[in-house]
């Protein structure tokens, strides 16, 4: 009879605990990285560009990855060097803030859109075709004080438009999204100047089927021709100006309540939450803040993708290394990057890599440049780079160009046979 009882007491116990999904397992492997030469006015934290893309270059059925003025060859990543030009080196900064494949003139070979938030301009960059000519660039925009793109279909015509960011408001611009025409052209749309802060995103806000445009201060409604009518702002809520939200603000049903809600990280600042879409009794629509994470700073940019292969959205986040030279709060707290399951308004934190920083000001020629400290620079891209039907993630920061390579579900295959 005892031993029934324990048998019944350990079942219970037992379906009463959690079940844990499997977690995919990430292997980061560092593809290139800064030159630690304090001589030369170079050190593990940069220069190196902070952005990157994913796509075949040469054509030949592999995908690459690009990097500032470099590009690397898969599956192998045998670095070309300098394949194209505007992402010049300044002080521990490469100016690049991004970096996104489209194929612009439509040839059937994907070319490259890209900015730097230290001069002026976006600019699109041919892609030739070979390993040799260097990529010929045209200026897309006139634009100071970008901060960063989000490349995708704003219009909703099927083809990749641009959104461009600013980190502040300059007299004579304003939001402004970049519609691709069939010339090859870009036209110009500037639609407020409500909203022209640090930080911007994609989605449908209203469930209307179109593509609105987020700010830190609040969201334009697309309208029925968003390439020729007025877009509405709706000032619904306001983020910190001074913790700068960051680039991009990804739009998903958090909840599961059948409203879009906005994900932000602050890129200078502590925090990271939601805002919740609510609406009241006679419909008005309300945005209700939710902190996520208090510890993290310096998230300066994040993306969706399906992680874990769920068939769900998951975030990807991460932390930026030095993002003003030093002087944000966070300048010596541990590198991270993160992927979140999103799932009823909570966030379950998964750990890609999470690595405490081994300098200090004043030491710089003495600890070693370090490896697999990762932070996430200002992009990052979600593909299967691999081409093993696996999502991988790609993170360039001024610490270096890092793949993280998924392995899949354990248990794993042996890497060496």
């Amino acid at each position: 009879m005892k031993t029934s009882l324990h048998i019944l007491t350990l079942l219970l116990i037992c379906t009463s605990l959690p079940l844990y999904a499997l977690e995919p397992i990430f292997v980061p492997l560092k593809i290139d990285g800064p030159a630690q030469d304090p001589a030369n006015n170079t050190f593990w934290y940069g220069p190196f560009c902070e952005g990157c893309a994913v796509l075949d270059v040469n054509g030949d059925g592999h995908l690459d990855i690009t990097c500032g003025v470099n590009w690397y060859e898969g599956p192998n990543w045998t670095k070309h060097a300098n394949y194209r030009g505007n992402a010049d080196i300044m002080g521990e900064f490469v100016n690049d803030n991004g970096e996104y494949p489209v194929d612009v003139d439509r040839d059937g070979k994907m070319d490259l859109i890209s900015s730097g938030w230290l001069t002026n301009g976006v600019f699109w960059y041919r892609n030739p075709g070979d390993d040799k000519t260097e990529w010929e660039p045209t200026k897309i925009l006139s634009s100071d004080q970008t901060e960063g793109l989000i490349v995708e279909d704003i219009d909703g015509d099927g083809d990749s438009d641009v959104l461009v960011n600013h980190w502040g408001p300059k007299e004579g611009q304003g939001v402004t999204w970049l519609e691709l025409l069939d010339e090859p052209k870009f036209a110009i749309h500037v639609i407020g100047t409500e909203g022209d802060h640090h930080g911007g995103g994609i989605g449908d806000i209203n469930s209307d089927g179109r593509k609105d445009i987020i700010t830190p201060h609040g969201w334009y409604e697309a309208p029925e021709h968003p390439a020729k009518d007025e877009w509405t702002f709706h000032a619904d809520y306001h983020l910190d100006d001074k913790a700068e939200p960051g680039i991009r603000m990804p739009v998903i049903d958090v909840n599961g309540d059948g409203l879009n809600d906005i994900i932000y990280g602050y890129g200078h600042g502590y925090g990271m939450g939601w805002l919740e879409q609510t609406r009241g009794e006679d419909g008005a629509r309300g945005f209700k803040d939710h902190q996520v994470e208090d510890s993290l700073s310096q998230l300066h940019t994040s993306i969706l993708g399906d992680v874990n292969q769920d068939g769900n959205l998951d975030l990807i986040i991460g932390k930026r290394l030095r993002g003003h030279s030093g002087a944000d709060p966070s300048s010596f707290d541990p590198l991270g990057v993160f992927w979140y399951e999103i799932e009823d308004g909570q966030f379950k934190r998964h750990i890609l890599s999470y690595n405490h920083l081994p300098w200090y000001p004043g030491v710089e020629t003495i600890n070693p440049p370090p490896n697999y400290a990762i932070g996430a620079g200002m992009n990052l891209v979600c593909a299967d780079v691999t081409e093993d039907g696996k999502v991988d993630i790609v993170c360039g920061g001024k610490s270096g160009l890092y793949l993280f390579v998924n392995r899949g579900l354990p248990p794993t295959a042996p890497m060496v046979k």
